[in-house]
């Protein structure tokens, strides 16, 4: 059995949206310890002593201030979760990032988007990546004719409603219901004018005191607008897609990631809505709700996989990949970490670090040459 800290994000305290892995890794016997970090609205973050005599170390999307450089230098088995919600990948081109990875070299990188493990494995980093699907129910709703729809305002300043409206053009709904609930630090929802209330049949709420209550509203609708641009794992449309409902989505990570538009939702361009057909919402529901239930079983299959990956020391990972330092010697009494076979990587090391060299690189760069070719030359005499 592994002791693992499992650092996340506090406002997943609430909606308990991450803890599927911890629930995964208990099943499996393991002992999972949570620690939740405040850094995000300017509380206390999580210290890395806290975290350090665990097994293994997990960081969901927070993480602890490294003691060192990188943490493999603290720590033989962590495990970094990256949400692909913060990286703004929707806003254009991703600013430089190596800055970012750079603490996570020799660690573990487990991704729940495909866009990220890319994204990962390119910065030379050990990634696993897999897809989650949300359990299924045990009922379903029973299906309506005719279009009800579903749309939790969360996001003002991204997604406000007038989106939803140029979306629907002219169709009908039978029934929409706004939720009007934005997530915290975020400005309030805009409702919808009279005029729209009375057009689209609209009811709204702003809040439910028992959750349950949420949930037969939304299991009313057979069309779900999902609510962010971008999501992390993107568990609101999960639950709508093994429901069985049509979800509309931007056509931006992860919703892309699973959806296919007009197979099993609809896709739209989040910068220029335009009006989409919503004929085939019944059958394009029934086909997501089909992918869910195979992604599922996939999903259980992996379950080995994914913890074998979790257990596993990140150097077995790097292993004929990266030379990975050991914790002793010179490195423990505060030396260089790497290892004197690898003194030109050590020169390259230090051309990444500091500008002068990088600048001064035709200077030195011919002499390190010269000095490879000489040390073959003097081992062929020697032979």
């Amino acid at each position: 059995m592994a002791r693992i800290a499992y650092v996340d994000h506090s406002y997943h305290r609430t909606t308990r949206s991450t803890t599927f892995l911890p629930d995964l890794l208990a099943r499996h016997g393991h002992e999972v310890q949570f620690f939740w970090d405040e850094a995000w609205q300017g509380g206390r973050p999580v210290a890395w002593d806290e975290v350090r005599s665990h097994d293994v170390v997990i960081m969901f999307q927070s993480y602890c201030p490294p003691a060192d450089r990188h943490f493999r230098l603290s720590h033989p088995n962590v495990i970094y979760i990256p949400m692909l919600d913060q990286f703004g990948i929707w806003q254009g081109p991703v600013f430089n990032l190596t800055a970012f990875w750079e603490p996570f070299q020799g660690s573990k990188i487990l991704n729940f988007s495909n866009a990220l493990h890319c994204m990962a494995t390119s910065f030379g980093l050990a990634s696993h990546f897999v897809r989650y699907y949300q359990p299924l129910p045990e009922r379903l709703p029973e299906p309506r004719s005719g279009l009800h729809g579903f749309f939790w305002l969360r996001r003002e300043e991204q997604l406000p409603w007038r989106v939803i409206r140029q979306l629907i053009g002219g169709a009908r709904f039978d029934s929409l219901h706004l939720h009007l609930a934005t997530d915290p630090g975020t400005p309030a929802a805009e409702p919808p004018s009279a005029e729209d209330i009375a057009t689209h049949n609209i009811t709204t709420s702003t809040w439910f005191e028992n959750k349950q209550d949420l949930v037969d509203v939304m299991e009313r609708a057979n069309v779900f607008f999902a609510p962010r641009l971008e999501e992390g794992i993107g568990q609101s449309f999960l639950e709508a897609m093994v429901r069985g409902q049509c979800v509309v989505a931007p056509n931006h990570g992860t919703m892309n990631e699973y959806i296919v538009h007009g197979v099993n939702g609809l896709l739209y361009d989040a910068g220029s809505p335009r009006p989409l057909d919503f004929s085939m919402a019944a059958r394009l529901g029934q086909q997501a709700r089909q992918g869910a239930v195979a992604g599922r079983l996939e999903w259980e299959r992996s379950e080995d996989a994914l913890v074998r990956f979790i257990l596993a020391p990140s150097e077995e990972l790097y292993r004929g990949k990266y030379q990975h330092p050991t914790l002793s010697g010179a490195q423990a009494a505060g030396g260089s970490d790497v290892p004197p076979s690898e003194a030109l990587t050590g020169w390259r090391r230090v051309a990444r670090q500091y500008a002068v060299f990088r600048l001064t690189r035709f200077l030195w760069q011919p002499l390190i040459q010269w000095a490879r070719r000489a040390k073959r030359w003097h081992a062929a005499r020697r032979t």
